[in-house]
């Protein structure tokens, strides 16, 4: 007797995505990943002051690898670390309408205050 043997087709992962966030505040939508991505939470502080953070989808190799992130060109704004993990929607935000309208305000107004000071 012959064995057929199947090829099980490799789901794509849901995470969260979040392009910036400030402190734990971030307005998340859901995203499938590509093949051989992971969900990933990025982490960073920008001035040594604002608290920043990332969610979405990374190839593997990227987790648990510390980049710098550039806002503006040739300038170095803040050095993020990317944490993975491989289950659905694993990189989940913490939600509170109210507290994420006021660290978002607060957030503006210190990167206003940031690009001031650098600019001046």
């Amino acid at each position: 007797m012959e064995s057929v043997g199947f090829v099980e087709e490799e789901e794509l992962l849901e995470c969260f995505r979040c392009d910036l966030g400030f402190w734990d505040a971030c307005y998340t939508t859901e995203t499938n990943c590509s093949l051989g991505e992971r969900c990933f939470t990025g982490r960073g502080k920008a001035a040594d002051v604002l608290d920043v953070k990332t969610l979405g989808c990374v190839k593997a190799e990227e987790c648990d690898v510390e980049t710098t992130v550039e806002l503006f060109p040739n300038r170095t704004v803040f050095v993020m670390t990317k944490r993975c993990c491989d289950t659905p929607f694993c990189n989940s935000a913490h939600t509170c309408p109210i507290c994420t309208l006021l660290y978002l305000t607060v957030a503006l107004l210190t990167a206003c205050r940031i690009t001031d000071t650098s600019m001046g």
